[in-house]
């Protein structure tokens, strides 16, 4: 790690606490890593980004440097799009569904086991309420196939590899678009491996794609 900056402790891994210490070169690659997916996803200048998932999340840590101290600026300072994050409770499904009717995002990132609560207290009009949804994002860390079609564009799979700081986007057809750039990545018994570049502390780690589904994304 370059300086100190954040600890993270990530979600329980077959029962092992995990925690990271990231500085500003870590969060600053996992920004550049965020930015990639939410790219890919349509999330661009202008657009406002819905959240709904815990603040601590690799998935929403680096949005916006208000979030991680030591992070020069966030994927959203960089795409151009603003954020409201509301923490990734079950309780707060009923304030999430008053914010994603008054907001009208164009993007919503919400945690897998959250999605159906969420469908839930918005009613009939469930996510189509929403005209101006173009980019639905799914976060999950243990499951990393095609999304479900869901939303009234269908909807993307944000799947995140904590121990690798990594994140990838996987579409519809079961494509994974990520940032070759920022990873070195091998085939392990027909897994992608991979290590972050941005964090040289950090080992290779096993992820859930497929090496027959690893595309790389050009955007």
């Amino acid at each position: 790690m370059s300086q100190p900056g954040v600890v993270l402790q990530l979600e329980p891994i077959g029962g092992e606490r995990l925690y990271l210490e990231l500085g500003p070169r870590e969060l600053e690659g996992l920004a550049a890593s965020l930015a990639h997916v939410l790219r890919a996803a349509g999330v661009g200048r202008g657009h406002r980004l819905l959240v709904y998932d815990f603040s601590t999340s690799l998935s929403a840590l680096a949005l916006t440097r208000a979030y991680a101290p030591g992070l020069p600026a966030g994927a959203c300072e960089e795409l151009g799009c603003s954020v409201l994050s509301l923490d990734g409770l079950p309780a707060l499904a009923p304030r999430t569904a008053f914010f994603y009717r008054m907001m009208e995002p164009e993007a919503l990132m919400v945690r897998q086991d959250l999605l159906d609560p969420l469908r839930a207290r918005l009613g009939s009009g469930g996510l189509e309420s929403n005209p101006r949804l173009r980019s639905l994002l799914i976060v999950s860390r243990e499951d990393a196939s095609p999304p479900p079609a869901v939303g009234p564009r269908g909807a993307f799979r944000l799947y995140s590899c904590d121990p690798a700081l990594f994140l990838a986007l996987v579409d519809p057809a079961g494509r994974a678009h990520y940032d070759r750039d920022l990873y070195d990545v091998a085939c392990e018994d027909g897994y992608l491996s991979v290590r972050p570049r941005f964090a040289p502390g950090l080992g290779p780690s096993r992820t859930l794609l497929s090496c027959s589904r690893a595309e790389v994304s050009a955007v």
